[in-house]
């Protein structure tokens, strides 16, 4: 089994990446933002189909990284496991602990990023949720809040994780662009 973790800021288009890995390569995704949202519906006793907001899911998984920073790195290896993938993508990695869980694993680290005014556009645009609603000045403070953690060593948050990724992908461009940057850069790690 193959490990890949994917790592990247609010609107650089993590989940596009994710897709495209799995179409381009037949990896499959576990998402930790779906294992965080999960458990946030469950501990807010929100029905199924309701999206989470924001500050709930950072309540959430702030908690569960406290608790362990592995957890949801080890739930994406045992799925692997227990399904026998040969390629598994954990998703959603947002600190240096997560991260560290899944270089122990035998991982490869991936980033993907964009300038912010255009994460800020594409959030805008797809209008998910409140977080849509924000001010690019709003925007800049939670993302810098999330992107920063919320302590040092293992808590150190996504600007960390990118800062020490074996792979960087930056998002900007066209579709076309990020296939061929995929493409480009993992071919020598399968």
């Amino acid at each position: 089994m193959k490990l890949f973790g994917l790592t990247g800021t609010a609107g650089s288009g993590k989940d596009t990446v994710a897709e495209l890995m799995c179409e381009m390569f037949g990896m499959h995704n576990y998402s930790t933002g779906d294992f965080v949202r999960a458990s946030t519906r469950f501990l807010f006793d929100l029905p199924p189909d309701e999206n989470p907001i924001r500050d709930q899911l950072f309540m959430v998984a702030t908690q569960l990284r406290e608790l362990n920073q592995s957890t949801t790195v080890q739930m994406g290896v045992l799925q692997a496991k227990e399904r026998n993938f040969d390629y598994q993508i954990i998703s959603g990695i947002r600190s240096i602990g997560e991260m560290k869980a899944l270089k122990e694993a035998g991982g490869i680290m991936i980033a993907v990023d964009a300038d912010p005014k255009v994460r800020h556009e594409r959030i805008m645009s797809r209008a998910r949720d409140e977080e849509s609603k924000r001010s690019l000045e709003e925007f800049l403070k939670q993302d810098s809040y999330e992107n920063e953690g919320v302590a040092d060593g293992d808590m150190k948050g996504i600007k960390y994780v990118i800062e020490e990724a074996d792979i960087v992908i930056t998002n900007e461009d066209t579709l076309e662009d990020l296939k061929a940057q995929i493409k480009e850069k993992l071919t020598n790690y399968l």
